[in-house]
């Protein structure tokens, strides 16, 4: 693009806007490349693993970096028991070394992770506070099976010799203990899903575990079971005598989250369960005049719930939810706590598609902040655990942020001229096809979240594009700390305008020379007006900006204004590739850009326009 003459921006004129399409296909927030040399495994237990898959990850060994725990079973409502996989951390490689750090055991005849059991989740945490992570897994649908096959199984750190060598994990049968019914009778449990966390408030994690009444398997209704940890790393069932039969009814309980969601300083406790009734996600809270008890019930949330996962989604420090189900998945911020000491939950909000949509059955999901922008976004796995099938795809979700503590915008972005990406650049729909589970962390040790994707028909690793060195882009001139026309905005954004928030101008690919693949993208504008993407050599007011119109203009020098587009329906933007040639910029040049908008209703001062942050860009070779 030929750089034009610098002009005042407020003599943009209308004749330039006819003819431009809305921009809502090619947002390039984040991408990914595929690298499946990061896994070296035999096929069966790696790359062509069509088993059901879930998995767990931290630093097992405290080298620094994450390791990977993959439990496995034969996919869908079966009795079908596999072998688990330790994949170490290995100069950013994953290595199955489960039989190197993961087949001791106490059992005679038991191989540890080599033993096929019929794993459906796992959780990875310190049980004895000694500073090693152990590994619990919650087992399903293993009736007649001995104890050690068809309970729980709690893995426990060695830690390591006196010469600093990692001892690996231990399979300890003691530390569970015999789950018994209602009656007294010894039973099989049929556990989908297993929490950490301390409830008590001793500061020793304890165990919540998730059942699954359907299957056919025999045994009679355990429910749901709370394990107290003794301070050690052994646990008794003290469900009854903590939590109510209603708290802990579940017919397949398929997700559960220790957490504190009312901020009262004391872990809660969340799940989901579906099938048939109940079918909900419900939080039962810890009572603070009695800790380690739970006295409020809360079934916040109907439908048919197959997955939830929590995280921060809005900034505000309170755990938000995710629910995959049936019909649309949905999410719903956690706003405040009622007079009860319950969570005051927002909209049900469905997830935004640029084309196509929600395809049904969902499973496993993941909040995290995959391209590194502060802002939680959401992973949603489609393989229902229950019916059989692989047809559907992974989605995900970007967040596009908002208000602090307010509502937040999650979209799935698609590629469409610049190919047919969907979700992240470089990941196809046909890539996500069938998936079991997400691992979402930074495997590679460059400061980004890699993924590993584990599929119906094998499993791929995904390398995040975010770092490769130092960002070249930076975000400046915000008005969080300035009043333009007494008009503040967000800390990362520029002032507040018609539509209630600041719009943020932030950038995405290479901003190599030779490339010539930035991308930047504005956010949060006024839907369906005009925007003018400008650069500058200087930072105005050291970099504080100036008063101009309804916001602050930051990049100022010699002036170039460098294309017009619209707003979407969400008020997005996009410019470039292409943004590096526009200049003719050297390796090293700092180039700062904003963008311009139309905001016709004005907010508080009327002029009819505002501007985004500003954006320092330094060319690389």
């Amino acid at each position: 693009m030929t750089p034009s003459p610098a002009r005042p921006l407020a003599l943009l004129g209308v004749a330039l806007l006819p003819g431009l399409a809305l921009a809502q296909f090619d947002d390039q927030w984040v991408s990914f490349h595929k690298d499946n040399s990061k896994l070296v495994a035999a096929p069966d237990l790696g790359l062509s693993d069509v088993e059901e898959k879930d998995y767990a990850w931290d630093d097992l060994d405290n080298d620094g970096d994450v390791d990977l725990v993959c439990v496995r079973k034969q996919p869908f409502t079966s009795s079908g028991r596999f072998p688990n996989v330790l994949f170490m951390n290995e100069g950013g490689t994953l290595v199955d070394r489960s039989a190197q750090y993961a087949s001791a055991t106490d059992v005679p005849g038991d191989q540890g992770f080599l033993t096929a059991t019929n794993d459906r989740d796992v959780v990875i945490f310190d049980l004895d506070n000694d500073g090693w992570k152990d590994v619990v897994t919650a087992t399903t649908l293993s009736a007649g099976q001995p104890k050690s096959i068809s309970h729980p199984r709690v893995y426990m750190n060695l830690g390591q010799d006196g010469s600093g060598n990692w001892l690996g994990l231990r399979y300890e049968e003691g530390r569970i203990p015999q789950l018994l019914l209602s009656d007294g009778t010894p039973s099989w449990p049929r556990f989908c899903s297993v929490d950490a966390g301390d409830v008590t408030g001793d500061g020793f994690a304890d165990l919540y575990f998730g059942d699954y009444d359907s299957g056919g398997s025999g045994g009679g209704d355990m429910n749901d079971r709370l394990l107290i940890n003794d301070g050690t790393g052994h646990f008794t069932d003290e469900s009854n005598a903590r939590m109510s039969a209603t708290m802990l009814a579940s017919n397949f309980g398929n997700s559960v989250a220790i957490r504190d969601f009312n901020v009262d300083g004391n872990n809660d406790i969340l799940k989901g369960t579906s099938l048939s009734a109940p079918t909900l996600v419900k939080i039962s809270y810890n009572d603070p005049n009695n800790v380690g008890t739970f006295n409020i019930f809360d079934d916040f949330q109907l439908g048919a719930p197959y997955h939830t996962s929590t995280g921060d989604l809005n900034n505000d420090g309170r755990q938000d939810v995710v629910v995959s189900d049936d019909g649309a998945d949905r999410y719903r911020v956690n706003l405040s706590t009622d007079v009860f000491g319950r969570a005051v939950w927002g909209n049900n909000n469905a997830f935004q598609f640029v084309t196509g949509g929600d395809d049904g059955f969902g499973s496993n999901n993941l909040i995290v902040d995959l391209d590194d922008d502060g802002w939680n976004d959401i992973v949603i796995c489609d393989v229902d655990v229950d019916i059989g099938g692989c047809s559907r795809r992974i989605h995900i979700y970007h967040n596009r942020g908002g208000a602090i503590g307010g509502e937040v915008t999650m979209r799935e972005e698609a590629g469409s001229v610049s190919g047919s990406w969907r979700g992240v650049v470089g990941i196809t729909a046909n890539d996500l096809i069938g998936g079991h589970d997400v691992a979402v962390f930074d495997l590679d040790g460059d400061g980004d979240n890699d993924m590993v994707l584990g599929r119906c028909n094998g499993t791929d690793v995904w390398i995040n594009d975010t770092y490769q060195g130092a960002s070249p882009i930076t975000a400046y001139c915000d008005c969080a700390a300035t009043s333009a026309c007494s008009n503040p905005g967000a800390a990362g954004a520029g002032c507040a305008n018609s539509t209630g928030s600041g719009a943020t101008l932030g950038g995405s690919g290479s901003a190599s020379v030779a490339a010539d693949g930035l991308q930047l993208t504005a956010s949060h504008m006024t839907p369906n007006q005009p925007a003018l993407l400008f650069r500058g050599t200087t930072a105005i007011n050291g970099g504080n900006g100036v008063v101009f119109g309804d916001g602050l203009r930051c990049a100022g020098g010699t002036v170039v204004r460098l294309g017009v587009a619209f707003g979407d329906l969400f008020g997005d933007a996009f410019w470039g590739p292409g943004l590096g040639a526009a200049g003719g910029w050297n390796a090293g040049d700092v180039i700062r850009f904003q963008a311009w908008y139309r905001d016709p209703a004005g907010s508080p001062c009327g002029s009819g326009f505002n501007l985004t942050n500003g954006v320092e860009v330094t060319f690389q070779p």
